[in-house]
């Protein structure tokens, strides 16, 4: 199978940075502030260096006018700034690559105590702003972000268990792929479906879902990239069902 352009894009620091963070991250829908003119700037620098090729990140002002409510999912609120996650026409995987990248600048966001979430469909199209859009590119995701209106003391989520995500018992499977399920088991997915299982064989840990092009996907994968990055590891595509696959050198 082809490799993936995740291999030796991120370095074990930012693996790190981005591992210690990955329990602190929620969504959240209503903020007090907007990000400082030095925290933008950082956000800026960060934008830049976790996109995968054919991705980008744009930040720029909104207001509650970008954003509506359906039933079961609240309305974002008092965000005043926004990440708009673009990918190429044409690439391979956009809406995977765009949900790694994407996911990657979330984290960013979360180390420097910055509050996120991500926005695929409930935002309203008219009000984006066309000129960020080269010739080629469409726009995969809004993540708002900011500092939150309040600061849950708890964080809760409802999240389906390990023995409902792997195919097999991940107590039996080593350290590495057991924490990376963990990381898997908390990332965000829209209207929180979940919709991937992990299941290990041969040194290798394989991420499936419905869909291998898919936002959620693509945040998946980032978060075992995480959760792995101390370790020498090589992505592969997959085919049917498998999304990707992720095999590690063990530690001696």
């Amino acid at each position: 199978m082809p490799s993936c352009p995740l291999n030796r894009f991120f370095s074990p620091a930012q693996c790190a940075r981005y591992y210690g963070v990955i329990s602190r991250r929620y969504s959240c829908r209503a903020y007090a502030a907007a990000p400082d003119a030095g925290e933008l700037a950082a956000l800026n620098y960060a934008a830049a260096r976790v996109c995968l090729p054919g991705t980008r990140i744009v930040l720029a002002d909104c207001t509650d006018q970008l954003f509506f409510g359906v039933p079961l999912v609240e309305r974002i609120r008092g965000a005043r700034k926004c990440a708009y996650v673009i990918a190429q026409d044409g690439m391979e995987k956009p809406k995977l690559l765009a949900g790694v990248s994407g996911e990657a600048f979330v984290l960013e966001a979360a180390a420097m105590g910055l509050d996120t979430c991500w926005v695929t469909g409930t935002y309203r199209r008219g009000e984006v702003p066309q000129e960020m859009l080269s010739d080629g590119e469409r726009l995969i995701a809004v993540i708002a972000l900011g500092h939150a209106k309040e600061t849950p003391q708890q964080i809760v989520r409802h999240r389906k268990s390990l023995s409902q995500i792997c195919l097999d018992a991940p107590d039996q499977w080593p350290l590495w792929a057991y924490r990376a399920a963990e990381a898997v088991r908390i990332a965000p997915s829209a209207v929180n479906r979940q919709p991937w299982r992990l299941a290990y064989a041969q040194r290798s840990l394989r991420l499936m879902g419905k869909n291998p092009d898919h936002v959620d996907l693509g945040i998946a994968l980032m978060h075992i990239e995480a959760a792995s990055g101390e370790y020498k590891r090589y992505w592969e595509w997959g085919s049917g069902g498998c999304v990707a696959h992720l095999t590690i050198e063990e530690k001696s």
